[in-house]
């Protein structure tokens, strides 16, 4: 019965091992991605770095481009943009002829924000609040490959918090976000 019970274990495992097996990657991924949320859209470009077959560290840096409408609780109309860089942890695991990933990211977004009260009335008011954004999310995806090229390209879905860390001026909105990325891949081998 043990004989058979571990013999059962070592096929399980031997075939978990060659469902995720994971084959070569390369080490470094140079890309674009475009990022939608419902307040806005982020333009940013992207190095990886891969340590082992399904793990790599990826950077970026981009532009935040937020109209964030009647959304905040502050404010009845936010709009704005700025710079910012981000730095995330990647998984790859092979799945039919693409890949899976599931990353956790954390992004700092320098933003300024042009908000907008009682508009259209006699006592409208309007500024200009610069705020330090943090924003940790979580995403997963699938990328694809394009066919023999080392061109991928990704469809991934993001949740995550933007956190106001310093603000200078009027308070604005900030709070949970999901997102949908598009994102263009090379691959340097």
């Amino acid at each position: 019965m043990y004989r058979l019970l571990l013999l059962m274990i070592m096929l399980v495992t031997s075939s978990a091992k060659n469902i995720f097996a994971q084959t070569v990657l390369p080490q470094k991924n140079i890309g674009v991605n475009l990022q939608w949320y419902p307040a806005g859209f982020i333009a940013s470009m992207y190095f990886e770095k891969f340590y082992n077959p399904q793990t790599a560290l990826s950077f970026r840096i981009g532009g935040n481009f937020a109209n964030r409408k009647d959304f905040s609780p502050y404010n009845e109309n936010e709009k704005g943009n700025g710079l910012g860089a981000g730095v995330g942890y990647n998984r790859y695991f092979n799945f039919k002829k693409g890949k899976i990933l599931l990353g956790a990211d954390t992004d700092v977004w320098n933003m300024w924000i042009h908000w907008r009260n009682n508009i259209g009335l006699p006592n409208e008011t309007n500024g200009t609040t610069y705020t330090l954004v943090l924003q940790p999310w979580i995403e997963a995806g699938y990328f694809y490959p394009v066919g023999k090229s080392p061109v991928q390209i990704g469809i991934t879905t993001g949740f995550g918090r933007e956190i106001n860390v310093i603000t200078n001026g009027k308070e604005v909105g900030q709070g949970w976000m999901n997102s949908l990325l598009l994102k263009i891949n090379y691959a340097i081998k």
